[in-house]
């Protein structure tokens, strides 16, 4: 029987990016799904069975979402890092502060499925960056334009990324995020601000 919508031609990378891509998006909405593979490809516009020609198991697909969403933070923090655009480094300080605790704290979110899951048992991608060594560098160039004072980059970013999760599993289990959020920004100032 021939369907009656008709399947755009991509390639094998295209389609699994895409799967990967409906994924993502259905579990940022955080909706409450029954059936993931069923919903990623509906949300994919694939046939049910593409699913298994690229992923195994939903487990393997979070483990592939997992990696691109580690991807995805370490370029664009390699991006900052690389830019020749003047950047306002407490504005981006605060944004992406404040972008990280959301998506941390959301609940049955994206964050939850990959990295508190199985999936964050599974294997990386060869080559994976370390999200830690993204935001050091990061960090080390506004140092080095004299945005932050210097301190070790890699111990702040370490310290910085564990005050983050901290800050979003506690308003994830209730606590207000105006708080927290104000905190974090007079710590991140009174502690990297140059003397």
């Amino acid at each position: 029987m021939v369907s009656s919508r008709s399947r755009r031609r991509l390639s094998p990378e295209a389609r699994r990016g895409e799967l990967i891509d409906a994924a993502i998006r259905l579990l940022d909405s955080g909706q409450d799904v029954t059936n993931w593979v069923q919903a990623v490809t509906a949300e994919a516009d694939a046939a049910k069975g593409t699913f298994y020609v690229y992923f195994s198991s939903w487990e393997e697909m979070l483990v592939a979402v997992r990696n691109r969403v580690l991807r995805d933070y370490v370029d664009r923090f390699q991006r900052l890092t690389e830019s020749t655009e003047p950047i306002d480094w407490w504005a981006t300080l605060d944004a992406e502060c404040a972008a990280a605790i959301e998506a941390i704290a959301r609940q049955g979110g994206l964050h939850a499925a990959v990295f508190h899951s199985n999936s964050a048992l599974g294997p990386m991608d060869e080559g994976q960056q370390d999200t830690v060594a993204a935001i050091a560098k990061a960090l080390h160039r506004g140092m080095d334009e004299g945005a932050f004072r210097p301190v070790d980059p890699h111990i702040a970013a370490t310290i910085l990324f564990s005050v983050l999760h901290s800050a979003a599993d506690a308003i994830a289990t209730g606590e207000q995020s105006q708080r927290w959020l104000a905190v974090v920004h007079d710590l991140t100032r009174h502690w990297l601000a140059p003397p």
